[in-house]
């Protein structure tokens, strides 16, 4: 029995492979060719876009200077303002005049003393009659004894007294009030002080750093007098 070796097959298939010509490029999914055309458009539109603005950038030259110099100046204005009306707040005053109507209650002594009354020889005169009731010790003359009793008289009206008054005589009572107050007070020894302190640090952290580069006003704006105007 013959036996047919097997190499020959395999001898006769290999140089066939080898043959085989290789694809050069590699394929690419349609949704990467489709992403990769979209990129190319997209880059191509925002090219021209950017020629088209250089164009009329180098066509309107001067007035794009104007714009730029009129927004440095605009700038550097409102910053130099700003900082002189932080300063400006740093050393305010509040002036203002307080309307005071009201009613000051009063409360104290008053001492009454023949210095104080007014009248001669401290006289009163009785403006209605006055009764009076009170005990008296009748004593009988030669040895007659004594009587307790009790006396009632009226006095007069009209009638004069000699007085000496000394005595304390505790007033209460409240009088009218009406005055304009007029009120001074420095923003900077209020509570205020401290806050226009850290605006002020934080509007010259912002300005300074930029100030060289703006032409910055010898004097500062003032906005308020051109509203007016």
């Amino acid at each position: 029995m013959a036996v047919e070796p097997v190499t020959q097959s395999h001898a006769s298939a290999t140089p066939e492979v080898a043959t085989r010509p290789r694809p050069r490029y590699a394929r690419l999914a349609p949704l990467y060719k489709a992403l990769i055309w979209t990129s190319f458009f997209i880059n191509a539109i925002l090219l021209i876009i950017v020629g088209v603005l250089g164009g009329i950038l180098l066509n309107h030259r001067s007035q794009v200077n104007s714009i730029v110099g009129n927004t440095q100046t605009f700038a550097a204005a409102n910053l130099s303002e700003l900082q002189d009306v932080v300063r400006d707040l740093e050393g305010a005053t509040i002036i203002y005049t307080v309307p005071l109507d009201t009613r000051l209650p009063i409360e104290l002594d008053v001492p009454i003393n023949p210095d104080t009354i007014m009248t001669e020889r401290n006289i009163v005169r009785l403006t209605e009659p006055v009764a009076l009731v009170a005990p008296a010790a009748i004593t009988f003359p030669g040895g007659g004894g004594n009587l307790n009793a009790t006396v009632s008289i009226e006095l007069p009206a009209g009638l004069e007294l000699p007085v000496d008054l000394n005595m304390n005589v505790k007033l209460v009572t409240s009088i009218p009030v009406q005055l304009d107050v007029p009120v001074r007070i420095p923003l900077a020894e209020t509570e205020l002080g401290p806050q226009f302190q850290r605006l002020g640090a934080i509007v010259d952290r912002l300005v300074n750093p930029i100030a060289p580069l703006l032409p910055m006003p010898e004097t500062p704006p003032d906005s308020s007098q051109r509203q007016g105007q």
